[in-house]
């Protein structure tokens, strides 16, 4: 089974940082293959940057306001998904790529919103305990659950037509929303704390999701109306800590998308799939504290893809492909080439400028 050497490349640092603060763009064409980071932080600053050359360029970056609880993208039904919105307590707002606000929307709920998700024109947000779904920022269905709401998360319509919200509760359950009423639960190993897609698209039915837990485990459930069943469970043999972010991205180049996981005691690893479809362990490292965010994708060049890690404290760093080594002869002696010396240089140097430096300064039938 190959497995993968990553490089540990740190980007920038901003403010400390809840879990999902961290989304990369889609690219937005020929011209700029690469992705752009998108980040969220508790001083209540949403800012977006790329790097080019080896040099950290900023796009935007809002005021400090209120704690930023969550960070997701949405767009336009069927298109790509290049909109930020963000929630800081009881109010969602929603950014283009360039940092206009087009959406500034107070929910008027009396508690803090934890959990958000975004699909097409509907607005999916829980507190600790209530669900509430919005269609054009207004309110359409509610749920009371019994016990505390730890993720959320909508079947894709591409492929399941009707939405289906669904939640990840501390008392060892996924619940399967339709309208305001549950039509099915399913038990977990342990308490979910993270929901993400199988594949970023559910797989073939749109309906397999992957779950982590408070205590470290990692489960594949479907979620289907007939016959809701689980399909594998990875244990947590190690006693890692807390499963707190997911994504799939192919890490392996072998053209399936892996699965990345952070956790709480600061461990990052990459899963592939053998030939069953079950998950084997490719890498795994340590930054040295929780991680909020992970995020597959190509930030730094076209032709190297990296997993993007955002820690508790703000840093943002690259775990890439890049290889920043060589080695000379029978002397088996590694030196760092001039041009990945200089992009260093300059990533560190941008990271320093970015953190020394602060910028001063209707939702309704939008559909892209």
């Amino acid at each position: 089974m190959m497995q993968l050497n990553l490089t540990k490349v740190d980007y920038t640092q901003v403010g400390v940082t809840f879990p999902k603060s961290m989304k990369l763009l889609p690219p937005t064409g020929k011209k700029d293959p690469t992705q752009k980071v998108a980040v969220a932080d508790q001083n209540g600053v949403l800012q977006m940057f790329g790097v080019k050359k080896g040099e950290i360029v900023p796009i935007f970056k809002t005021v400090p306001g209120q704690k930023i609880s969550r960070l997701c993208l949405g767009g336009a039904a069927g298109g790509a998904k290049d909109k930020i919105f963000i929630s800081s307590y009881a109010e969602v707002k929603g950014f283009t790529k360039k940092g206009k606000q087009f959406l500034g929307f107070d929910t008027n709920l009396t508690e803090s919103i934890k959990n958000m998700d975004v699909q097409g024109a509907d607005l999916l947000i829980t507190g600790n305990y209530i669900f509430n779904h919005y269609r054009d920022c207004k309110d359409t269905d509610y749920y009371l659950c019994g016990d505390k709401i730890n993720d959320i998360i909508s079947l894709p319509l591409e492929t399941v037509p009707e939405l289906t919200p669904v939640l990840a509760c501390q008392d060892r359950a996924l619940r399967v929303l339709q309208g305001s009423n549950v039509r099915s639960q399913i038990e977990t190993a342990g308490a979910p704390s993270v929901l993400c897609l199988y594949g970023n698209d559910g797989g073939e039915n749109g309906e397999e999701i992957v779950y982590g837990t408070t205590d470290g485990r990692i489960g594949l459930v479907v979620v289907s109306e007939q016959e809701p069943h689980h399909k594998w469970d990875i244990t947590n043999t190690k006693r890692q800590g807390a499963v707190q972010c997911l994504d799939n991205y192919d890490i392996t180049g072998d053209g399936l998308a892996d699965l990345i996981v952070g956790r709480d005691c600061g461990t990052v690893e990459v899963y592939g799939y053998d030939d069953s479809d079950e998950p084997v362990l490719r890498y795994t490292t340590s930054c040295n504290e929780s991680v909020s965010s992970v995020e597959g994708g190509c930030v730094a060049s076209p032709n190297y893809v990296e997993v993007a890690c955002v820690t508790y404290a703000g840093f943002v760093q690259s775990l890439t492909t890049e290889s920043f080594e060589k080695q000379l002869g029978s002397e088996n002696k590694k030196v760092v080439e001039h041009h990945v010396q200089a992009k260093l240089v300059h990533l560190k140097l941008g990271a320093w400028t970015n953190n020394r430096t602060i910028a001063k300064r209707g939702w309704p039938g939008w559909r892209g």
